[in-house]
């Protein structure tokens, strides 16, 4: 990484977040005090990796457990879709308000309060028999999951210090996946009829909710808001600044979810049945899981803008290697396999990048506008795709997945230095996208 990438992070780092002492020299009471929070830095990131795993853990729980609770009455498919499509389409509703949210309550009570009220959906519909409950949690549910996603990004990258951002962030993202697998298999414990199901998950949540008001470090989001005397700028101010990243972010969502949720579907049309169809999935999973260390590490080693450009490279190889290997099933999950790492890669990089250029309320609104961003493409993405495999065929998917990742890989590989907007909470821009 270079040096003036570092720089830029000292200064913005939390306090003794890679400050050193020199022997002998007159310390500051300021250093001083850095000095002493350095073990409390390394506990804070350790206790946010273990918040985004529970709510990993617990989101991806909820699928299979309200898909399974509410087939078991006999729902229509298309209400229990519905249903699915409400816990996408939370972040849309609570995005905009998360930076005010973060720069008046700070990072720890508002996670904690989050993880409270997913808390209280569970034991609603325990306590109450009701479709309409059942419908109100899940999105309210859906919206607390999405929102703790985006705060403890946020609040990760508040905290981790500009030298170690890329593989704290790659290791974060690394937990999270991994432990989307585990969710799911939780059905097999606990099952989904009666009480004790939504029991188990309050009793995670609580223990989460209490871990975050444990860690006190807030990443400087509350006070960088207060030093800088204004609100930072608002969504459209962070759009028109950040108009490809945004872009980029729409386009991973949009083909993430298409790749989890109808590649299944094309697998099945292939010849296999539904295990080997069902494993299409998590083998782009297990993608992630490789490829996200291995860029996280370069990217606190190499200038990360050229490493996002380099990244359109392997997107297109992958774009045009689909209509090739689509008809040879191990082929075809290969490229998916090297789709989740490049995808959750790009998707890391900028995360590291928004980390090192903002700082404070516009940290949180630039963040936020990026998870908006992935999961508007998330829940709008699949719909016309998913007609169009109605209309002509699971095969569509092949050309459908193409044409996206030549558009993500063009995005990627056209970006170029702009000159930002005016903005306080801004950080050093040298070097930026």
């Amino acid at each position: 990484m270079r040096s003036q990438d570092y720089q830029i992070g000292q200064r913005a780092a939390p306090g003794g977040a890679g400050i050193g002492v020199v022997e002998g020299a007159t310390v500051p009471k300021e250093a001083a005090f850095g000095v002493r929070r350095k073990g409390r830095w390394r506990w804070s990131v350790l206790g946010l990796i273990v918040l985004l795993a529970i709510e990993s853990v617990i989101s991806a729980f909820t699928y299979p457990f309200f898909s399974l609770a509410l087939n078991a009455v006999d729902l229509p498919a298309w209400l229990v879709g519905l249903n699915a499509s409400l816990a996408g389409a939370g972040i849309i509703f609570v995005g905009p308000l998360l930076p005010r949210l973060l720069s008046v309550i700070g990072p720890s009570r508002l996670t904690a309060l989050l993880f409270a009220l997913s808390l209280l959906c569970f034991g609603a519909i325990v306590a109450v028999d009701s479709l309409v409950v059942w419908f109100a949690a899940r999105l309210v549910m859906g919206a607390c999951f999405a929102a703790l996603w985006a705060v403890n990004e946020i609040w990760l990258n508040g905290v981790v210090d500009d030298a170690r951002r890329g593989r704290v962030l790659a290791t974060a993202m690394v937990v999270y996946t991994g432990a989307q697998f585990v969710g799911p298999l939780l059905i097999s414990v606990t099952g989904v009829a009666g009480s004790y199901p939504a029991v188990s998950a309050m009793l995670v949540l609580a223990l989460a909710a209490g871990l975050a008001l444990l860690i006190r470090d807030d990443g400087n989001i509350k006070a960088a808001s207060k030093e800088e005397g204004h609100a930072g700028p608002d969504f459209r101010e962070a759009i028109a600044e950040n108009r490809a990243l945004f872009t980029t972010a729409l386009l991973i969502g949009l083909i993430s979810a298409t790749i989890q949720s109808l590649s299944p579907l094309f697998g099945l049309d292939s010849g296999l049945d539904v295990e080997g169809a069902s494993q299409l999935v998590a083998v782009f999973g297990l993608g992630e899981l490789a490829v996200v260390i291995a860029i996280g590490l370069l990217a606190d080693q190499f200038d990360r803008g050229q490493l996002m450009r380099l990244s359109s490279i392997p997107t297109l190889l992958i774009a045009a290697a689909l209509p090739f290997v689509s008809y040879d099933p191990s082929l075809f999950a290969m490229a998916l396999f090297f789709a989740g790492g490049i995808l959750g890669g790009i998707y890391t990089l900028g995360l590291i990048v928004i980390g090192q250029h903002y700082r404070g309320i516009a940290l949180a609104t630039v963040s936020t506008g990026f998870s908006i961003a992935y999961s508007l493409g998330a829940v709008l993405g699949t719909t016309p795709i998913g007609y169009l495999i109605d209309l002509v065929g699971s095969k569509v998917l092949i050309p459908s997945l193409g044409v996206s990742l030549v558009a993500l890989g063009l995005v990627v590989l056209g970006w170029r230095k702009a000159q930002p907007v005016a903005s306080l909470t801004r950080r050093d821009r040298t070097g930026a996208w």
